[in-house]
């Protein structure tokens, strides 16, 4: 874990501990319950990253694996996002190791869990998009044209499903409008 990452995580802690005293037991139960949750999802995620650094696209699928089996606090609000994410990254690992197919199926799985408009959902439909493109290389080299478009078309009607959602996000977020 980085200087940085530990650092933030005890200023978040400390924050946390300061109005404990103020809460009642089950208000500090529950923030302490999230606190630990989204630790471990932080653990989870950097060792990903080793694994990922090392060239062990398996290992680092089993953390992301661990994510998505973890049980969270009852009430906990960044539970579908956690898991988004982690949907996300899994399908991005298939795609490092060259299997579009099981990306594919990872991230419509994430999207059937995500009902949300969040850019979190966005980036599954990205992701959508990126494994339907290396599909569609997949059939041209096998010299099917036909399948080629048809994945072409579709990964282009993901990646724009992605600009929507975060198009719409945006207009939420700034000005009020999508520009």
């Amino acid at each position: 874990m980085t200087a940085r990452l530990l650092a933030m995580l005890l200023a978040v802690a400390s924050l946390a501990a300061c109005g404990e005293a103020r809460r009642a037991p089950a208000d500090r139960g529950r923030v302490e319950a999230s606190m630990a949750a989204l630790g471990t999802v932080r653990a989870l995620h950097h060792e990903a990253d080793v694994y990922e650094g090392a060239g062990q696209f398996a290992q680092a699928s089993q953390a992301m694996r661990r994510v998505l089996d973890l049980r969270l606090p009852q009430g906990f609000g960044d539970a579908e996002s956690v898991r988004a994410d982690a949907w996300g990254r899994l399908a991005e690992l298939d795609l490092r190791r060259d299997a579009p197919d099981e990306a594919l199926a990872r991230v419509d799985e994430g999207l059937a869990a995500t009902p949300r408009e969040s850019v979190l959902q966005a980036r599954l439909f990205m992701v959508r998009g990126q494994a339907l493109r290396a599909l569609a290389e997949r059939a041209a080299g096998a010299g099917d044209g036909a399948l080629a478009a048809r994945r072409r078309e579709e990964a282009l009607a993901a990646l724009e499903r992605s600009i929507e959602v975060n198009g719409r996000i945006l207009g939420r977020l700034t000005d009020g409008g999508p520009r």
